[in-house]
């Protein structure tokens, strides 16, 4: 890409300069107007009319520089692209204090001819931004950062922005002609893992928030949404008469529900540093839907909702059922959720259900058919994290599920078998060092001796004293390795270079490379060619206790398949058993150092 990155002064005199100049009426461009703490991204065909319409925006006023990035191979196609794709990179990049855009994530992402190209190119565009001071992150640091990863502004696919439309119009049903009825009105989005359920949420709740907006960027060349998006421009402008008209201008009281500790503190930093709206105390723990008046309330991981069953802490259930007034034994999380928001947004796969306490498959149904109406479903089919794609997830279920009888060549992705454990890890570490984002994780059959009395801080010195003092907790070849010394956002954490995971704290994140340690209680038996789990080795207490033996075993089966999914770029795998180990040869690459580049 031959790209220019030309600066004007951003003002009357700016504007007749640009008026003079070559390309300056006439030409699909990319341009940032900025001073030192705030920046405003856009694009255009016409960049002087265009600069001449901002330079009467009030909000704009104190900028004073404006940047033109022009390219003989850029078409309208092109500059909408980059214009989404700067304004989530500068989002995550910090070098700006505000970014004045009010609309991006709205758009959808959709392909173009040769689109790929622009895409490789892109990186050379973002390293001169860099040299001219306009940004300081690299790509990969930045895209390495969860903030990214669920960024509000990311687009969306044409499945997923079809999805959030009719999302968008049963909220608007709901709080029109539906707005007296007793029960929930209920939207549920199954989909297996990585096909953008998280993404998809911050999405929609980012749009609703900032629905009453629409009016005031439409009319604006470079906020024009595309012909894509032209339905969820209508239904926002509909949610935003229905705030005016029927609620009197009052905004949603708005929820997202995460039961996970982990991912739900990383993703209230991401609502804090987005704005726009967005507030980190819109993040919340089931418990948490009673201290609020929801309008609407969204559940990630409602798979991962729990029922009075082999909990951490009961006490604080206990409570929470006092306070909707429901029989604790006989209630569970859903039935909060429904009976505190008058709109529910359900994402689902019920393949990820990894504990006890997780409501089964037939509570959770059985539960919306009796306190959710209507209910509209919806199904997100397009693999979006894993590189390996849907042929990598189904192949993986087949291993898992003993269903697979001959070797598949996973195309675009490393799929490894180690012979020594000690080999994955360093391999695995060596990704981090390299593409960052690359953690091990082990199923549950060795006991957490090392759990910390209280939270450690982020550094090596709490890890570096378990070294000194020779204290570990999983033991395997003469190796000895340390669990994760917290629960909450361990793969962001300094030590999680060194530590192994579970699915506890790995489920819902996103890693380039994941190892996966295949415990003591998971094994393969040659003559029956099943799969085979011996409770007596496995480890977790909490997911055992009072429930029944083929339950347990199906989920720890759910566990293995899904962290085997956790890796974008690949994923590197060790079985503690031999015929295990020997069973998964048959159908993953036997790691080299040759096949490892």
């Amino acid at each position: 890409m031959l790209s220019e990155v030309r600066a004007y002064s951003f003002d009357e005199s700016g504007l007749e300069e640009l008026q003079n100049s070559q390309d300056g009426n006439d030409w699909p461009v990319v341009y940032l107007i900025h001073n030192d703490k705030a920046i405003y991204i856009g694009e255009t065909t016409s960049a002087a009319y265009r600069m001449s319409q901002h330079l009467k925006n009030d909000e704009k006023k104190s900028l004073n520089v404006i940047e033109i990035v022009f390219d003989k191979q850029f078409n309208k196609s092109v500059i909408l692209d980059y214009e989404q794709r700067l304004i989530k990179y500068f989002t995550v990049d910090g070098r700006f204090k505000t970014i004045l855009n009010k609309n991006k994530g709205q758009q959808a992402s959709h392909d173009y001819y040769d689109r790929q190209k622009y895409r490789n190119d892109f990186p050379v565009l973002w390293n001169e931004l860099r040299r001219k001071n306009l940004a300081t992150k690299t790509l990969d640091v930045i895209e390495n950062d969860n903030i990214f990863k669920f960024s509000p502004y990311n687009s969306l696919t044409g499945e997923q922005n079809g999805v959030a439309v009719q999302i968008i119009k049963s909220i608007c049903a709901s709080f029109t002609f539906m707005k007296n009825r007793n029960t929930a009105y209920v939207d549920l989005v199954d989909g297996s893992a990585g096909t953008g359920k998280t993404v998809l949420a911050i999405s929609l709740i980012n749009s609703i928030i900032n629905a009453t907006k629409i009016e005031d960027y439409s009319p604006d060349e470079d906020d024009v949404f595309d012909e894509f998006d032209e339905d969820k421009l209508l239904a926002l402008r509909q949610l935003k008469d229905i705030i005016q008209k029927e609620r009197g201008g009052k905004p949603f009281k708005i929820g997202l529900v995460f039961p996970m500790p982990g991912i739900r503190k990383t993703v209230s930093r991401v609502f804090k540093m987005a704005g726009n709206g967005l507030t980190s105390s819109m993040v919340i723990g089931p418990n948490d839907v009673v201290k609020e008046q929801y309008d609407i309330l969204f559940v990630d991981e409602s798979h991962r909702l729990s029922k009075r069953k082999n909990l951490t802490n009961y006490n604080s259930y206990d409570d929470t059922c006092r306070k909707l007034g429901l029989d604790k034994e006989s209630t569970n999380q859903l039935e909060w959720i429904l009976k505190s928001a008058k709109h529910v947004v359900l994402f689902y796969d019920k393949h990820q259900s990894v504990k006890s306490s997780d409501i089964t498959y037939n509570d959770f149904h059985e539960t919306l058919d009796k306190y959710a109406n209507p209910i509209k479903h919806h199904v997100l089919l397009t693999q979006m994290r894993c590189e390996g794609g849907d042929t990598y997830l189904k192949y993986v279920s087949d291993i898992m599920h003993a269903k697979k009888t001959e070797f598949k060549q996973i195309e675009n992705y490393q799929f490894r078998i180690f012979d020594d454990v000690d080999d994955l890890v360093n391999a695995i570490r060596k990704k981090d060092d390299e593409v960052g984002l690359s953690k091990t994780v082990a199923g549950f059959s060795w006991e957490w001796v090392t759990k910390p009395a209280k939270a450690v801080p982020n550094n090596m010195d709490y890890y570096n004293g378990l070294v000194e003092k020779g204290e570990y907790d999983i033991p395997i070849q003469g190796h000895k390795y340390i669990w994760n010394l917290s629960n909450e956002e361990w793969i962001t954490r300094e030590d999680s270079h060194y530590t192994i995971g579970c699915i506890h704290t790995s489920q819902g994140y996103d890693m380039n490379y994941v190892g996966v340690i295949f415990g003591k209680e998971i094994d393969y038996n040659p003559d029956t060619k099943e799969i085979e789990i011996d409770l007596k080795k496995f480890k977790d207490k909490k997911v055992k206790a009072g429930t029944d033996e083929k339950i347990v075993k199906d989920l720890i089966l759910n566990t293995y398949t899904t962290i085997l999914a956790r890796g974008i770029k690949g994923c590197y795998v060790y079985a503690y058993n031999k015929h295990l180990q020997d069973y998964l040869k048959d159908y993953i690459v036997e790691a080299n150092d040759v096949t490892l580049q």
